[in-house]
């Protein structure tokens, strides 16, 4: 219940559908394309966005964890990115490209965070597969059943795939918690009315 909280705490702001509330920010797509691609590193961030919104440092992990990053615009949490390297010392090769709050941030289908599960279902042209809610990974899509969003056509043979995690925006009815797999068409699922709360550009087969 308190973590229900938290996200409705968290997710108070993206309520507004982010396909139809992109501002005049210029940031390029959220894809496994460009500034995020395999081969880019912490000096081509720099050169993009400035050595004054690139910044290396400890940020909090799944489970507990601590990790190193580089943090794309450290003091302005709309457009906040973290990328964890594969290659750490080096700061190259991403493993895990990270976004968690409302803001411009788009994938080019124009998914952002508060998206909700039909607004991910029209982008990806079908259902997809998702995990129950309640623990670290709760909410996480599992599986976009080869629509639009599956990685073989997202990534362009690179490697790198598209993951999203949803949470209710609070309290709600229904069995769809636990490490379980659910359709998002699934009635209680639909009625949880989960947003998109997190996205991330994964080459690291998590």
């Amino acid at each position: 219940m308190l973590r229900r909280l938290m996200m409705g705490l968290v997710l108070a702001g993206a309520m507004v559908s982010p396909l139809a509330a992109a501002g005049p920010e210029t940031l390029p797509p959220f894809a496994c394309v460009g500034p995020f691609a395999p081969d880019t590193d912490e000096a081509a961030l720099i050169r993009q966005f400035g050595r004054a919104n690139v910044v290396f440092r400890t940020v909090p992990a799944a489970e507990g964890e601590m990790v190193k990053a580089t943090v794309l615009f450290p003091q302005d949490r709309s457009r906040r990115v973290e990328i964890i390297w594969l290659d750490e010392k080096k700061r190259r090769r991403p493993g895990d490209v990270l976004v968690y709050d409302p803001g411009p941030w788009r994938t080019p289908e124009g998914i952002g965070i508060g998206a909700t599960l039909a607004e991910v279902e029209r982008a990806n042209g079908k259902p997809f597969t998702l995990s129950g809610f309640g623990w670290d990974y709760g909410g996480s899509v599992l599986d976009f059943e080869g629509g639009r969003l599956a990685p073989n056509k997202l990534a362009n043979g690179n490697g790198c795939r598209l993951l999203l995690r949803f949470s209710p925006p609070g309290a709600y009815e229904g069995d769809v918690d636990g490490d379980r797999e659910f359709r998002s068409d699934d009635a209680a699922m639909r009625a949880a009315k989960p947003v998109v709360y997190q996205m991330v550009l994964s080459y690291g087969g998590e």
